[in-house]
């Protein structure tokens, strides 16, 4: 699953980024994006790409992190935060969601009450950062509130040692097409994550701190004791 990530690549920065993707440029934004944050957790503003309803490229907007379907009464007291990539077309609560890509620079998970950072290895020696990268995710309206699910699936590889299920992280070359529901994405369908992308992950212990989600800041990615990978 994931119930809480990070994102530190924002703004013109995440923008720019975004836009190397095959498919997403031009990249508009909609209004003011988040700014850095170390512990996201449901119902907080996140990002979220999608395609506009008219003309191309992709709109980048701060949606809510917990889908709220377009027919509900209220927003709902389940902060419907994951979907399961299997089931989704199946479930009143998600079918008429539209699809959504969700970048981040790393998701925490915990295995025996001890919270582990998942993100790829920054791109160059002398990058000190884990870059930003996508996964799959489903966008409603309801009213004035635009929200977002992450998309999750087994999980794959060295991650299953980790947690049975991970978000469904895109390849650079899967964005669009999930997006534009074509190709391999066509009805829907998410498909699992790559080995091979999942082998450039890597996991890593942190401090507790991340539990409550109050705290926020980069000291949460600091390692408490002296481990560099578990994973």
């Amino acid at each position: 699953m994931c119930g809480r990530f990070v994102t530190f690549t924002v703004g013109e920065q995440l923008l720019v980024s975004l836009e190397a993707v095959p498919g997403l440029a031009p990249i508009t934004p909609d209004g003011p994006l988040p700014g850095e944050r170390y512990n996201i957790g449901p119902t907080m503003p996140i990002v979220a790409l999608a395609r506009p309803d008219q003309g191309t490229g992709t709109i980048a907007a701060t949606v809510r992190w917990g889908l709220v379907p377009h027919w509900a009464r209220e927003i709902p007291t389940t902060p419907y935060f994951n979907a399961r990539a299997e089931t989704w077309r199946d479930k009143p609560t998600f079918r008429d969601g539209r699809p959504c890509v969700i970048p981040m620079n790393g998701w925490y998970e915990w295995r025996d009450r001890q919270p582990y950072f998942v993100s790829l290895a920054p791109k160059s020696a002398t990058a000190d950062k884990a870059p930003v990268f996508a996964v799959a995710g489903l966008w409603a309206r309801w009213g004035d509130v635009v929200s977002a699910t992450i998309l999750t699936t087994p999980a794959v590889g060295h991650l299953e040692q980790l947690h049975h299920r991970m978000p469904r992280v895109l390849a650079d070359d899967e964005v669009a097409g999930w997006l534009d529901q074509s190709g391999w994405a066509s009805g829907g369908d998410v498909g699992m994550t790559s080995e091979e992308l999942v082998d450039a992950f890597s996991v890593r212990p942190v401090g507790r701190a991340v539990g409550n989600v109050a705290n926020d800041g980069p000291h949460l990615l600091d390692d408490p004791g002296g481990q560099t990978e578990l994973l």
